[in-house]
Order: C-alpha cells, then structure tokens, then sequence
C-alpha cells in the first residue's frame, strides 16, 4: 500500500508543480513581450512618455498614434491629437533679431500625451482625421501565431520622431548673409520681340497636367506615387505623398487653385515624424518635399491661409537637420532616424554620391531665410567649405568624382588596425568594345589632399536678408611624402587606401580655390574616444579604382547649383561663382565632344571621363567615352544661365549647343523621344568644327573586328594546326574585348571553341596545351550562353565523330559575314540611329532635363526655334506615354510601339509637365530674373 501512496503523493506534487510552473510561465510571457515590443518598436528619436495618471476605462474610440503598453498594465484614455511642431508665423519678421534663441525655441515640437491604439469597431465622431479608427490590428507573440487582438487590449503603431540633443554641435554657427544683394545681370531676354503667351498651346499641356493630377488624386491620393497603368499605389519616399507635394506650384502656376487648396488641405495631414520606412533619403526628401513646400508658400505669396505650407517645410527641416550631426557635420543622407539607430552616433558614408551631398544648399538656404534660423544655412555652408577645399586636388582638378569619401572619421582602434587590401584590387569599369578610349592623355598621379588656404568671415550680425521679410570634416589621401615614409617607418601601418608610389612620381598640387567666406573655428572632438577625424572632409575612396568625372547621374545637381546658390543669396557670397568659374573650365575643356552626324549639325553632347591609374608608373590615363545620358541635358540650361550671370558669352554657345545635341537625340530616334543614354560616334578631333560625316569610319566603329573575321576564316580553312592557332589566339583576343550589349554578332551555328589567352600564347610557341578542364559556360549581358571551350580529347572525340579521317583538320569556319552586311544587320537589329554606336539604356522615364534646357535657352536668346522643338517633343512624349491613370515611362524609345511601364514619377507633375507650360507662357511670368528653381524644378524667390 505504501508504495501506492507515495505514487499517489509524488503524481499529487507534480500536477501542482505543473500547474504553478504554468502560471508563472504564462505570466513571465507577457513580461517578456512588453519589453521586446517596447524595445523594437520605439525610437528614431521617438521617446516612450513617462506614465500618466490612470484614469477610468472609456468606450470612446481613442486616435492618433500609439504606444505599445503592457497588457497588465493597459489602461483606456482619451488623448489630444498631436500639435503642430511649426510655430505660427503671421508675418515674416523685420529685422535679423528674429534669429535669436527665441526663434530657435519655436522649433521645438510640442509633446503630447500618450496615446493609445483606437477601439475595434468604435464610434467615430472624435476625430474624422484618423485613417486607422476602428483598426484592429494583429499581435504577432513571439513564438506563436499572430492573432488579434480584443477590445480591451492594445497594440503597438509606428514610432515618431522626436528632437534629441545633438551629439557633435558645431563651436559656432556660420551666418547667413543678409547685406545689401549685389548687381547681377538680366538673365532672360527683353527684346520688343519677346514672346508672349501660346494659349492653344498652353491649354494643351494643362490639359495633359489635369488629366494626370486626376488619375493620381483618384487612384493613390496621398501616396507618392499613382500606378498609371494599373491604377495602384507606389510608396517608395517613405509614403508622405511626394506626388502630392511635388505638384503643389505647378498647380498653383498653371492657375488650377481648386486643385491648389485640396492639396494644401491633404498636405496639412501629413505626418513627416513618422513612416513605415526606417531611413530618409536626404536628397530626394529635401529637392521633392521640402522644395516642393517651401516653393508652394512663395509661388502663392505666402498667403496667411497658407501658412501651414511653412509649417509644415519647419517641421521636415527640423527632422533633417539631424542628419548633419556627424563628427565632421557631413550628412547622413540615408538618415536612420528610428532606434536603436536614433541614439548612436551618426556618420556620413564613406562612399556617397556626389549629387546626394551638394544639391542640399538652396533648400535649406531658403529654409534658413523664410524663418531666420541660420543652422540651416550653416549646414550646407560646411558642404561647400568642403568641396571648395578638394575643388582643385582631386584627379581631374576643377571637378569632384561621383563617389567619394565624406566619412573621414574612424574610431582609434579601426585606424590602427586597418588591414591592407590586395595589391593587385580594381574595379572593373572598362567600356565595351566600341566605345573604348577615343581619347587619352596620361598624366602624373597627385595627392587628392590639401589644406585649405585661410578664409575671411562674414560679421557676426549677418544672418538674415534684409530684402526677404520672413515669419518667427575616415582617413583619406596623403600626399605621396607621407606615404613613402610612414611606409619606411611602419610597414604594418599602411590603410587600404595609400599608394605607394616613387618618389620621381609626386607632382606640385594646384592651388585651391581661394574664395571660401565662410569663417570657421576649429571643430572640436566629441570628447570620446570614438572620434578620430582627418582633413580634409572629403576625399577618394581609394587610391587604387578608376574614379568618374560626368555631369550625368550621380553629380549632376552638385553642378547645376552653384550658379543657382548664388543668385539665391543675391550675389553676395563669391565663393559660388568661383567654385563655378573653376568646374565649366574643367568641364568644358575634358567631357564636351562633338556627334558626327549625317547633316554635319554643329552640336555637343556631354561625356563622361575615367580617370584610372597605372600601378607601375603611378601615372593617371584619362579615358573619355562619348557617353550621352538625359540626365545630363540640364547642362545646357546651366551654361547658358551661367553665361549670362557671370558675364561669359563662350558658355552661353556652349549652352546652345549642348541643348541642340539633346534636341537631336530626340529627334533621331522612332518615337521622337531621347533614350536613357546612348554612345555617340564622335569627330576624331572632339571640339573640330570641321568635322564632317565620315560613314566608312561610322561603320568601323560597329564593326571593328571586321578584319579579324576575315583573317580567321581564310586561316582556319587551310587546315593547318598553326593556322588553326592563329584563329583561336585572335578568337581569344576579339572575346577579351568584347563588347557588353552590342558584340559583334556569331556566325550561325559556330562552336566556341575557345581556349585561354595563355594557352593561345603557348600554341603560338609550339607548345600544345593538354588541358583536362573544362571551362564552365558563361553567360553575356544579352543572356546568351557561350558554349565552353572544349579540351583537346573532346575536340579530337567531335573530329572523329564526324569522320574527318585527319586530326590536323581541327577546325572548319564557315565563311564570314561581310563588313556591309554586318552592319546594316547590327543597325536593323540594334536599331540604331544615324550617329549613334550603342543605345544601353533604350528606356525613357517621363525625365524633364531635355525640355529644361530648351526652355532656358528660349527664355535666355528669346528666339522662337525653341518653342517648335519643345512642342515636337511634347507631342512626342504625349503621344507614347499617356494612359488611362497619367502617363507612363515606356521601355524603349527605338520601338515603333513601345512597351508602357507601370509607373509614373513625381516629377512628371513638378517638373517636365512645368517647364513645357513656362516654355509657352509669357515672357515675363515667373521671369528667370525674380525666381530660381531647384533641381526639381521648385520655384524660390530671389532677393532684391
């Protein structure tokens, strides 16, 4: 009996054991799932409250955004939707006093109490604002399924920003300029003959603007983007309606003030402290939102009524601000507001685009001036500080690379311990076949570090322009000295990107810009030991990789705003017309060339230059390739501006004819529509104004191999074993030159019987290479697999298969495709323009820079050439991308139908449907000499 009770017993104290292990299980699982919800979901500067009083439970729907609360402790209360962060400015102040720390307090956003997730089912009448009233959204536990969650309990919504002290403040802040403007020359024509407004034609392009604001305020109002062909959503700029922003003063200039006032009303809901995407793209963010707001308030006449378009620009210039709180003040520009991220420490990229760092300086400019807070302007005067300091000591002096180094901060124990990379490391960036260097120029390699010269400062008092009334620096080049003796010195302490170079290879360093105004003191380390900064702030990002000069993607803006910050600022900072001055030399001078054309057009198109270095020698080769992208036909318009503002009558022709050039890009192809980019067939002499259309050589830059599939055929006929060695080593040679999307065509039927270079070499020599491998097919840019190269027992198993009888016949070609056929098949299949040797990139994406230029050109010479080319593109343009949702980017300009993509990017609305309706306006409405637009085409008021 015993033993039964003790089992009795012992079965007793574990169901007791299990049931009270099961509770307190249960009860530490819901511990557990507060704080790691807790954790993940707050930050980005977002800040859980401190607890408030409880109150009694309410059945009242509660709105707005919430914050996760344990369900032991979660309570029901109502809350008060959040304030406004922008103060109210009824006028713009008098007088720079304004800037004081008064103004900086207006900044600062009110805190609300905490809110909690809204009622499954629940009354509405509390707030009509709310689009996720009466949500119920599910909990996913970790471990288990998701499952929704009951009335009583509550869930968890998106973090929101909220201001943090900065972590590397500045000693002191630069001041915004506020003297009298400086006299700067009329930019537009003002002839008697100055044309006045197209109404036919302007009611056109309202038309084609109404037609796509209506399928977008349909489909995907306050989305950032309509689907034009489906009909749905895109969300890719954190989801704030950058459709929505974007379109704000074209509709206001095209007289669409209905339209206008909805879409203030829309844009007064946005919410920029919160997104469902964890980063902000600075660059997009700054040219499309907060150009987008700040140009609507100006273009509307910063109406009180529509002040919340300010205070809405303050709010997002506020969050961006945060951005710049690096070690060296260059920005974050994929900005990583929320947690954990929001509490450490910020560094720029090592890495970053150029256009991302330098198109950043009128938008907060303006910002700075509407609501006379100078961080603003001193945040992007620090960029500029830092490219006029490397202006004229990077390889191509006079221009920036597209990518560069503008981290130059590293933690102590990362500079120490820096591992050296292979000797023999490069990027790959060779250009196809036909469009290897057309023109080269060797020269020595040179440090990419300087120390700027001393600058002078602006007076203390100067923060504000008096005529706009308003409301309310990682390790880096050295120079080659440095390298060779801390070489000497310390074997072990090279860094990835020092090049040891002879001595014999130095060369003096151009004098830097001289012209920075901006006095600074000293930056002062954080006090951590974190914090280990060089000088310059920007540099390469490494001496050993080709680096890219161009005006196309990538740098574009950084250019395009020199000319444009000056006028902004009224003229009174120089620093910006030298920094300008020095790059149109450059550019001029290394990336124009001139198309050879059928009709012998006198026309330029803009290139991009890849400057690599020999490691032997330590020389720099440029490399130009006639690369002609629409991007870069907003250069036209800069040159012609610059021209005109700068008193250089050479860069108004050069203007002319880099418009002309993306003109006949238009006009050459099926659609009548400029493709992504394409390669043009140049005149040997790149600026020869003699050049005429040359269709021998034209043909031999599509065909350059023709020679070579001649000799091999005639070789490998003869049934020679060295002959057949011939045709393999000039095989190998053509496939090691190969072009990427345009190589010259196989012959039907043919085997890639190919071996290594080296084996050809060995062949060559008498040497005959008994190779077990076989080489593992590879795969072209066309998606066309070549066949491996055979071994020689399977070359010898195929001869015997096909009863040759003789092992000295290894090959049998068949006869070559003849030089013209050839090429008149590439032409029709490639479907090639007269001119042009390669499309790689046949797309067009609804892009505004061509038409830019031609509108500057038409408001600069007044002539009327420009509005007729300007309305064949448009009619162009019109007639291959309208659908039913807007108008959509097609696939490829070449076709004569081209196939439509589903998508429709904001600046179809802000800028090339614009610029088309400024191009047909009267001459003096929103004339170029009261306002400048940003590289979204934004409109700013000048000063004076």
């Amino acid at each position: 009996m015993m033993p039964g009770r003790r089992r009795v017993r012992y079965i007793a104290l574990l169901l007791v054991f299990a049931l009270t292990t099961l509770v307190y299980y249960r009860r530490a699982q819901v511990d557990r799932y507060g704080s790691t919800v807790a954790e993940k979901m707050v930050g980005g500067g977002a800040v859980l409250r401190k607890p408030e009083e409880q109150q009694k439970p309410t059945v009242a729907p509660i709105t707005g955004a919430a914050a996760f609360v344990p369900p032991s402790q979660a309570v029901l209360q109502p809350t008060r939707p959040p304030t406004s962060i922008a103060p109210t400015l009824e006028s713009e102040v008098e007088s720079p006093s304004t800037s004081s720390a008064a103004a900086r307090t207006a900044i600062v956003p009110t805190t609300t109490a905490r809110p909690v997730l809204p009622l499954s089912g629940g009354d509405d009448d509390n707030d009509d604002d709310d689009d996720t009233e009466g949500q119920v959204l599910p909990i996913e536990v970790e471990g288990g399924p998701k499952v929704a969650p009951t009335p009583t309990s509550t869930t968890h919504t998106e973090p929101h920003w909220t201001p943090e002290p900065e972590k590397y403040p500045v000693p002191s802040t630069i001041a915004l300029p506020i003297s009298s403007p400086q006299p700067i020359p009329k930019i537009q024509y003002h002839g008697n003959d100055a044309g006045k407004a197209d109404n036919e034609r302007l009611a056109m392009i309202k038309a084609a603007t109404s037609h796509a604001w209506n399928a977008y305020k349909e489909a995907a109002f306050g989305a950032d983007e309509v689907r034009p062909i489906s009909g749905g959503q895109n969300n890719p700029f954190n989801g704030w309606g950058a459709t929505l922003v974007d379109s704000l003063d074209t509709l206001w200039i095209m007289g669409m003030e209905d339209e206008f006032n909805e879409a203030v009303e829309a844009v007064r809901k946005i919410d920029f402290t919160t997104s469902p995407r964890p980063d902000i793209p600075l660059f997009e963010t700054v040219i499309r939102f907060l150009g987008g707001l700040m140009a609507a308030y100006d273009v509307s006449g910063r109406q009180r009524k529509y002040k919340v378009l300010l205070d809405q620009a303050l709010q997002l210039g506020e969050i961006l601000y945060g951005a710049f709180d690096t070690p060296n003040r260059m920005p974050d520009t994929y900005y990583r507001w929320m947690p954990p991220f929001s509490y450490r420490p910020h560094r720029s990229s090592n890495r970053m685009v150029l256009a991302e760092l330098g198109s950043l300086s009128l938008e907060f400019t303006r910002l700075a001036q509407l609501t006379a807070e100078p961080k603003y302007y001193d945040a992007i005067a620090r960029i500029t500080d830092a490219l006029v300091e490397w202006q004229n000591s990077t390889r191509l002096p006079g221009m920036w690379p597209t990518v560069l180094d503008a981290t130059r901060c590293e933690k102590p124990a990362q500079e120490a311990a820096a591992a050296p990379v292979r000797q023999h490391a490069r990027e790959k960036v060779l250009g196809p076949a036909d469009t290897l260097p057309q023109w080269t120029k060797p020269k020595k390699a040179q440090s990419a570090s300087l120390t700027a010269k001393s600058k002078t400062g602006l007076s203390d008092g100067e923060n504000i322009e008096n005529d706009e009334p308003v409301e309310g620096s990682s390790l880096g080049h050295k120079s080659r000295d440095k390298l060779v003796s801390e070489k000497l010195s310390s074997a072990n302490a090279r860094t990835k990107r020092q090049l040891d170079l002879p001595s014999s290879n130095k060369k003096q360093l151009l004098t830097p810009v001289d012209s920075t105004l901006h006095k600074q003191e000293p930056r002062e380390d954080s006090g951590t030991e974190e914090d280990v900064c060089r000088s310059p702030d920007l540099a390469s990002t490494s001496d050993t990789v080709p680096e890219v000069f161009s005006l196309g993607g990538q740098s574009d803006s950084t250019y395009e705003y020199l000319p444009k910050e000056y006028l902004l600022l009224g003229g009174r900072i120089e620093q910006y017309r030298t920094m300008y001055e020095t790059f149109a030399d450059t550019a001029i001078e290394h990336l124009m060339a001139r198309p050879m054309t059928p009709e012998n057009l006198d026309l330029l198109i803009s290139g991009k230059l890849e400057v690599r270095i020999n490691h032997t020698s330590g020389e720099y080769h440029d490399i130009f390739i006639p690369q002609s992208e629409h991007l870069t036909c907003f250069a036209g318009g800069m040159f012609a501006m610059g021209g005109k503002i700068f008193d250089r009558p050479d860069d108004i022709e050069i203007g002319r004819k880099l418009t002309d050039g993306c003109v006949w890009g238009y006009n050459s192809t099926t659609t009548g529509i400029m493709p992504e980019s394409f390669i043009a067939m140049i005149c040997q002499d790149r600026t020869d104004k003699k050049c005429q259309w040359d269709e021998r050589a034209y043909w031999r830059s599509l065909d350059p191999y023709a020679d070579t599939r001649t000799v091999d055929t005639t070789a490998a006929t003869a049934g020679s074993f060295a002959a057949a060695a011939a045709f393999k080593r000039n095989e190998a040679f053509e496939r090691t030159h190969e072009k990427r999307d345009a190589a010259p065509e196989r012959l039907d039927g043919e085997k890639a019987m190919l071996l290594q270079e080296e084996d050809a070499k060995k062949e060559e020599d008498g040497q005959v290479a008994s190779n077990s491998r076989t080489e593992p097919a590879t795969t072209t840019q066309q998606g066309h697999a070549t066949v491996p190269s055979r071994t020689a027992s399977d070359q010898d198993h195929e001869h015997s298969a096909a009863g040759s009888g003789n092992h000295d016949d290894v090959y049998a070609a068949k006869a070559p495709t003849a030089h013209e056929e050839f090429v008149k098949n590439k032409i029709a299949n490639e479907r090639l323009p007269p001119g042009f040797t390669k499309v790689d990139a046949a797309k067009y994406i609804l892009r505004p820079e061509a038409i830019e230029s031609v509108f500057y050109m038409y408001r600069i010479t007044g002539e009327e050439h420009w509005r007729e080319a300007g309305w064949q593109m448009f009619l162009a343009i019109d007639n291959h991308t309208r659908t039913l949702y807007g108008n959509a980017a097609i696939d490829d300009v070449t076709k004569e139908a081209p196939i439509m993509r589903d998508s429709m990017e904001s600046f179809w609305l802000a800028e090339t449907l614009k610029y088309f309706y400024l191009l047909y306006d009267d001459m003096d409405t929103w004339s170029l000499d009261e306002w400048v637009l940003n590289t979204e085409a934004h409109l700013f008021r000048r000063p004076g």
